[in-house]
């Protein structure tokens, strides 16, 4: 059966600096959507195909763009490629997961993070750690850039929603499990916990980039550009450390064991993990 990629939020920064670059190197029929094209979509989109669509729009777009696929075309021959971050806050997501469920069955639903398709990621696994012998878990994501002006993307979820309730939180999940298995990964997620006193502001280090209110043009904005968040898991201390406009590129994980050494797992910038993600789809 013929498949055809339809990307809905193709003009966005997602888009153009990683589904179509990857795209290009499947030979797969790519289909273009922006909002203008809703009302129109089912003549876009010719019938009997397999029909992927990523969904490279804002976590409040999503329901409206399901509800539309599934008037359009129903439920057979579907999958369903969605981006971070998945709400905005836990019942958000919640409510996501209810609306997408009236719609489409969960083994069509593919929630992409493409850190974990790295190889270099990957290379945690190959270490062969036991989460007995891990004494503590330092992540870090650190980009010389700034928001490169999405604007109305990051004012919606900064540093904390952008990265560490997807990426960092997902690579602890492997370290700490071992595996890869969407199971074991959610139960060590389930297990950890915030390891500090709220009220003395412990928990949570937020702070912004200079410039950062004139770049966004809101002087009141809160929104973080950094975070460092400590945690807890079956007594292992886990630290997760993001923000932009740093010193240095750098995705790095380091691990302290038990017996005084340490592992460090530098993740490389991968050009081919998004192809990665969409051939696995």
């Amino acid at each position: 059966m013929e498949t055809k990629y339809i990307i809905f939020g193709a003009s966005g920064d997602l888009s153009k600096r990683y589904l179509l670059p990857a795209l290009e190197k499947i030979n797969v029929d790519v289909i273009k959507v922006s909002r203008k094209d809703y009302a129109d979509l089912k003549n876009l989109i010719p019938a009997g195909s397999e029909k992927i669509f990523h969904l490279a729009i804002p976590p409040q777009s999503v329901p409206e763009a399901v509800e539309l696929i599934s008037k359009n075309f129903g439920k057979d021959n579907i999958k369903i490629l969605l981006e971070k971050p998945f709400g905005k806050d836990f019942k958000s997501a919640q409510l996501l997961v209810e609306h997408i469920d009236k719609y489409f069955s969960e083994d069509q639903i593919y929630r992409v993070d493409h850190y974990l398709a790295k190889k270099s990621f990957q290379n945690v696994l190959q270490g062969n750690l036991d989460a007995k012998n891990i004494k503590s878990i330092k992540i870090i994501a650190s980009e010389k850039i700034g928001i490169e002006g999405r604007v109305n993307f990051y004012e919606q979820v900064g540093a904390l929603k952008d990265f560490v309730q997807s990426h960092l939180l997902e690579m602890a999940s492997v370290v700490i499990s071992g595996s890869l298995d969407q199971k074991k990964r959610h139960l060590a997620l389930k297990n950890m916990a915030v390891v500090c006193d709220i009220t003395k502001n412990e928990c949570v280090k937020r702070a912004q980039y200079e410039g950062y209110r004139e770049e966004v043009q809101n002087m009141n904005s809160m929104t973080e550009t950094f975070v460092s968040v400590n945690l807890i898991s079956d007594n292992i201390p886990i630290s997760l450390t993001t923000g932009k406009a740093l010193k240095e590129k750098l995705t790095r994980i380091e691990i302290d064991v038990k017996s005084g050494s340490q592992k460090v797992f530098n993740i490389e910038h991968e050009t081919d993990a998004y192809e990665r993600v969409i051939r696995a789809a």
